[in-house]
């Protein structure tokens, strides 16, 4: 099995996933001010809960959870 120690990971639920491309969401500023900076990464090993990022982001960056999609929305209404 593949491991890898002392690596920088996120959620997997974070990961946003377009084609063969990866990006997390990394927040930028605070309260009223804060937005969200789409941002591509590259990914490695992943344990099907957290997921290796090898480049895009740093420790330091912040990043956004998985997007919550409300009961009312509607794939049918995109």
């Amino acid at each position: 099995l593949a491991q890898a120690n002392h690596v920088l990971t996120v959620p997997e639920s974070a990961i946003e996933f377009q084609g063969s491309d990866t990006y997390v969401y990394v927040i930028k500023g605070e309260g009223e001010k804060k937005t969200y900076k789409r941002t591509k990464v590259t990914t490695g090993l992943s344990d099907g809960i957290n997921i290796e990022i090898k480049s895009g982001i740093t420790a330091k960056d912040k990043v956004r959870g998985p997007k919550k999609v409300a009961d009312t929305d509607s794939s049918e209404n995109k």
